[in-house]
């Protein structure tokens, strides 16, 4: 437990497994700057919180957090009724046994006969409680005025349950009543001189709380119910309490008229007594036999209520099996209706791309025809071009400028292009490094048989697309050349050259 203000009061709860067996302690902390009216009620919460647990088997109530040790736990839990306090109040309540008492069974045809002054005499009234004698030197104040809960062993006395006191004694003349039943007079006088005697304790009657001075006392006074005023009534007595009427003396034969009155009262008090014997009977003959009649009734009840909730658990299983069935139904449709939709989707999306496809050859077709006849167109054109420069050639063919002319080369797999001079004598071609060198020869190539073709770039080779005026030699042995030319006139005049020098 944190205390963080030593002024304050608190109530903490304390646990302890001891050889397998816990103890619960109830522990209030009280300073003793606490008032008197606070510190009372301090008790009073701190009962309301035992009672709340039901587990706590001692109450120790300290004012110093010195005395707040194991020591002091474990005796209070030994016998805290024996443990001596010093210094500051302390107190200790144990409950030596978490049982209630047994509750004796009331026997219902047990008849209980008691007599007339018995069972019409006015209740006895409690008295005050009383205050004990000043406790003696040594002992703590706490430890006298401490309310402890009794021991299954203590008797329980009860003002409540004690016999009616004897009624008081009547003046007058009253018949010779003789009753068929025992007196109980000595068993109610005793009961009532012990009531009277005994005077319940006012540690009983108030929670009673201490500080260094002793002026500070809370009492609470039990509330008592509150009881009806009992009627009074005369019974005639008998023997030596029976009154003497000296005024007269009777007559033998008034006498034997009085003994007769007298054993007619006798013989109607007896017959009255069965009568209400038999009454008494029969009323718990019914009172049985309606409490039978009504357990039969609230058996059918519970059958009918047991049957009607069958019925209704039957009729919503049946709901809920008739919606689960309309769910799936409807799931089922849906779900045939959105694969019916998938289907249509996929067929319409089918045919449309089987019309674009369609389409697209067609298209395709068209595109390959154009580019078939424009492919043929090109290559007639080229054709004529070189046949145009190879006539050319034929006409004038010592004509040093249709022989001669700037090319540039990329021989086979190489990554490098040469421009170079070359110039056509017969069907040789020589390759020179410029006009001025044509002394030293870089190259020369014998054209008749070894040129298979003479090829344009859409012919498979798609490199040569973006250099303007190109063009490829195929040779027999597997070798290329690619070449291009300065403008579009000269590339057909080496063309021509070389279709005519290749002979092909």
């Amino acid at each position: 437990m944190w205390i963080y203000d030593v002024d304050e009061v608190f109530i903490a709860f304390y646990r302890e497994e001891v050889d397998l067996d816990p103890i619960y302690v109830l522990i209030n902390y009280i300073p003793p700057s606490v008032s008197g009216v606070k510190r009372a009620r301090a008790l009073v919460h701190s009962r309301r919180v035992g009672i709340f647990f039901k587990k706590n088997q001692v109450t120790l109530t300290v004012d110093n957090l010195s005395q707040l040790t194991l020591d002091a736990i474990h005796k209070a839990l030994s016998g805290p009724e024996d443990i001596e306090v010093k210094g500051m109040g302390r107190s200790f309540s144990a409950d030596v046994s978490s049982k209630p008492l047994p509750i004796p069974k009331a026997n219902d045809t047990d008849v209980v006969q008691r007599s007339f002054s018995e069972a019409y005499a006015s209740p006895p009234r409690n008295s005050p409680p009383i205050a004990r004698s000043p406790p003696k030197a040594g002992s703590s104040i706490f430890s006298n005025l401490l309310r402890r809960k009794k021991k299954p062993n203590e008797t329980v006395k009860d003002s409540h349950d004690a016999p009616p006191p004897i009624p008081p004694k009547d003046e007058g003349r009253h018949a010779h009543v003789h009753s068929s039943q025992p007196s109980r007079t000595s068993d109610v006088t005793k009961g009532l001189l012990s009531i009277e005697r005994e005077h319940p304790n006012i540690s009983e009657f108030a929670v009673i709380s201490h500080g260094h001075d002793t002026d500070d006392i809370v009492v609470i006074e039990p509330q008592f119910p509150q009881r009806k005023p009992a009627q009074l009534y005369s019974l005639p007595l008998h023997g030596k309490w029976a009154s003497h009427d000296t005024s007269g003396f009777f007559d033998p034969a008034e006498r034997a008229r009085r003994r007769l009155e007298a054993q007619k009262q006798r013989e109607k008090e007896e017959y009255e007594a069965l009568r209400a014997e038999e009454a008494r009977q029969a009323l718990l003959k019914r009172q049985k036999e309606d409490f039978r009649r009504q357990e039969e009734e609230e058996e059918l009840e519970r059958r009918k209520s047991i049957e009607a909730e069958v019925r209704r658990g039957k009729a919503e299983r049946r709901r809920k099996e008739r919606m689960e069935k309309e769910e799936e139904d409807r799931t089922r449709r849906e779900l045939e209706e959105k694969k019916r939709l998938d289907r249509q989707r996929r067929l319409e999306e089918h045919q449309r791309l089987e019309s674009w496809r369609t389409e697209q050859a067609r298209k395709n077709e068209e595109e390959a025809r154009r580019a078939e006849a424009m492919k043929k167109m090109e290559e007639e054109e080229r054709k004529k071009k070189i046949l145009l420069a190879e006539k050319k050639l034929t006409k004038n063919g010592k004509a040093a400028e249709i022989l001669t002319g700037w090319v540039t080369i990329q021989r086979g797999d190489a990554h490098v292009w040469k421009r170079m001079f070359y110039k056509f004598v017969g069907n040789t071609v020589y390759f020179y490094r410029h006009p001025n060198e044509t002394h030293v020869v870089l190259e020369k190539v014998d054209l008749p048989g070894i040129v298979r073709g003479l090829k344009e770039w859409s012919e498979g080779y798609e490199a040569l697309e973006a250099i303007p005026f190109s063009f490829v030699i195929e040779f027999k042995d597997g070798g290329v050349w690619s070449l291009y030319s300065d403008s579009e006139e000269e590339k057909f005049q080496m063309l021509g050259l070389l279709h005519h020098a290749a002979g092909l």
